[in-house]
């Protein structure tokens, strides 16, 4: 992905979060009650969920990519790992 989509991603993604932040506090103002905080927090939870599964699966794959990595790092040190005295003989 190259910058400019990057940048039109993060726009046009801050501009739906700048909005909807704007408007619950614009309702808080104008009402506030438990009512509109419960109206808010219900409305807001489809958000939060859509937020969230992105996060979920970003970080999903950067674990796993870490896991990999790391045993990859290992067998490569386990293949050139060779004792100072030559390759060991099986015992039998």
């Amino acid at each position: 992905m190259n910058g400019e989509a990057k940048t039109a991603a993060y726009t046009i993604f801050g501009t739906l979060i700048a909005f909807k932040l704007c408007t619950a506090l614009y309702i808080f103002w104008l009402q506030p009650s438990l009512h509109s905080a419960a109206f808010l927090t219900l409305t807001s939870v489809v958000w939060f969920a859509l937020a969230a599964i992105p996060l979920l699966v970003g970080g999903v794959f950067w674990y796993r990519m870490i896991r990999a990595r790391r045993k990859r790092e290992l067998f490569i040190r386990q293949e050139w790992d060779v004792p100072a005295g030559g390759v060991p003989v099986r015992e039998r």
